[in-house]
């Protein structure tokens, strides 16, 4: 009989791993820090690859608090008087050195049987009692703004705590929790569905039930999509099922943000629900680039800088006008180069090329064509843009 050969699993030889990282206060950071952390416990095995994504958003959630509302010292209560008070706060804290230059220290520990997380900033720390006591009784409209963070962590992984008074996040999973854990399999289900909250005692409030969108179905549980956070622990779920409504008692398992103001529920039934089916040159452009730069300050160009060209802050209000039937869209400066531009929006943009109106002192705006290159989003309603300038937008053809 010929011998079945085996790959090698390597995550189960790794006994213990320790990383230790120095992350910048800048918003483009946090993306590629999470996805290497995130790999790093797949890799040891602590946490299965079908689960990584779950992982990927604790963490973000985790550093994100850590650079923005730690390092860079800004309030969540500015996302709640409007998300373009938030993001031109945000790019004008992420281009001050004073803040920007703080790092935040990532150590990342596996000892074969958990995974640790401890992200310690430089801030000023928040109450921790009081973000406790409101995660344990959110407020849905509230949260939707602020406030996700401490549920969603929680719903993710096995232990959060603070410690420095909110300075250091000690985030938690253990090996066993980080496999999958779905035991059947799901299908797509895209169908309106009703949602019944159910209080403390048991009883069904009806007054407080709303409409949301199922997303998936197995024999175990239900993924929903929805606008506003879970406001119980245990819910009724109504589906239209050959013209009868069919109740289903439910417990919310994961609460995880969607982008916008979309909130995806993860749902594990109570009961088996059986009875469910289913112009000018390039160098013209360069010129007025450069003019531009020697209008601003000098004085903040950003240390061991790799880049072809040096960039410096350029925290103002810009527009960008992404096509024909298209509204412009607002965007607030973060730095500036000959070779592009980053900056914050408050809507995702298209990897494709837009025109940028830039602000001078003094001078009508300049007009550059650009490509979009990057688009991240960094919270709800909070995306990070990098654009790599084309040529001229006022060029001839």
């Amino acid at each position: 009989m010929r011998s079945q050969l085996q790959s090698p699993s390597l995550p189960s030889t790794v006994v213990a791993e320790h990383t230790y990282l120095q992350v910048p206060s800048q918003p483009e950071w946090i993306a590629p820090t999470v996805a290497y952390l995130t790999d790093r416990a797949v890799l040891c095995g602590a946490c299965h690859e079908a689960r990584s994504n779950k992982l990927q958003l604790a963490l973000h959630e985790a550093l994100t608090n850590s650079v923005i509302h730690g390092n860079l010292e800004l309030s969540s209560d500015l996302k709640e008087r409007c998300d373009n008070v938030f993001a031109e706060a945000l790019a004008e804290r992420a281009a001050d050195p004073r803040y920007a230059a703080r790092p935040v220290e990532v150590h990342f520990d596996y000892d074969g049987e958990h995974c640790r997380w401890t992200f310690t900033d430089q801030g000023k720390g928040f109450d921790v009692g009081r973000a406790l006591a409101r995660a344990a009784q959110p407020d849905p409209e509230a949260m939707l703004a602020s406030g996700r963070g401490i549920l969603l962590m929680r719903a993710f992984l096995d232990d959060l705590r603070y410690e420095l008074g909110g300075r250091r996040a000690i985030l938690t999973l253990a090996r066993p929790s980080g496999a999958e854990k779905r035991a059947t399999p799901r299908q797509a289900l895209q169908r309106a569905v009703h949602i019944a909250p159910l209080r403390a005692n048991g009883v069904v409030d009806w007054d407080a039930a709303y409409q949301a969108v199922a997303q998936n179905l197995s024999s175990g549980g239900m993924a929903i999509l929805q606008s506003q956070l879970a406001s119980s622990e245990r819910i009724l779920i109504g589906i239209d099922c050959q013209g009868e409504m069919l109740y289903v008692p439910a417990e919310v398992r994961h609460c995880q943000a969607r982008g916008g103001d979309m909130v995806e529920l993860g749902c594990r039934f109570q009961v088996p629900p059986a009875a469910l089916k289913n112009g000018t040159s390039r160098a013209g452009m360069e010129r007025d680039l450069d003019a531009l730069l020697q209008q601003l300050s000098t004085g903040s160009v950003q240390p061991d800088e790799r880049r072809a060209h040096p960039r410096v802050a350029y925290t103002v209000r810009i527009t960008i006008t992404i096509g024909r039937g298209h509204p412009p869209v607002i965007g607030f400066g973060r730095d500036l180069s000959r070779g592009g531009i980053s900056f914050l929006t408050c809507t995702p943009l298209p990897l494709e090329d837009v025109i940028l109106a830039l602000p001078q002192h003094d001078r009508e705006a300049l007009r550059i064509r650009a490509r979009i290159v990057r688009s991240h989003q960094l919270m709800s309603s909070i995306y990070d843009v990098g654009a790599r300038f084309l040529d001229n937008a006022d060029n001839p053809e």
